[in-house]
């Protein structure tokens, strides 16, 4: 349904194009696409998929993919209202229905990792993907995906 909106919009439809197809054995839903930019779909244009306000992935460590389940993602939007906190489910995912909250930018992020490790994002997040940032491979365009303990075991600053 989402391409049915999209066809008239050449930028769009190749961003929902790049992403690829589903991992085979994971349905769409909460588990699917790990560390892609979520608001690609879920940005309400179609409805269905749903609108998210924020959404992302945490993984382990630079070097892996291994996603973090019970991770806390604390959010405080610029407004002065109060922080927000959401927790990663089994595929290191954490999304926020567009309807559950809408927050204003720029957002301030930390992490806690289910070992009690905290992260906190130096920068502010302008965008509600957090994905369109914390793209692999890591480089000069992107810090690489977010993850809660360094490859040396350190945790990222």
């Amino acid at each position: 349904m989402a391409f049915e909106v999209t066809a008239c919009d050449p930028v769009h439809a190749d961003a929902i194009a790049a992403l690829g197809g589903e991992r085979p054995g994971v349905p769409p839903g909460p588990l699917h696409r790990p560390g892609q930019p979520c608001l690609v779909c879920h940005d309400g244009a179609a409805g269905d998929p749903p609108a998210f306000s924020v959404a992302g992935s945490i993984f382990d460590t630079p070097s892996t993919r291994i996603p973090v389940a019970g991770a806390d993602v604390h959010l405080t939007d610029s407004s002065g209202s109060l922080p927000r906190d959401f927790t990663t489910n089994a595929a290191g995912n954490f999304y926020v229905p567009a309807d559950a909250w809408g927050p204003e930018f720029p957002l301030s992020v930390a992490v806690r990792s289910p070992t009690g490790a905290d992260v906190f994002m130096r920068t502010l997040a302008y965008d509600g993907s957090c994905a369109t940032c914390h793209i692999d491979p890591r480089g000069a365009d992107s810090p690489g995906h977010v993850c809660v303990v360094l490859d040396d075991g350190g945790t990222p600053l």
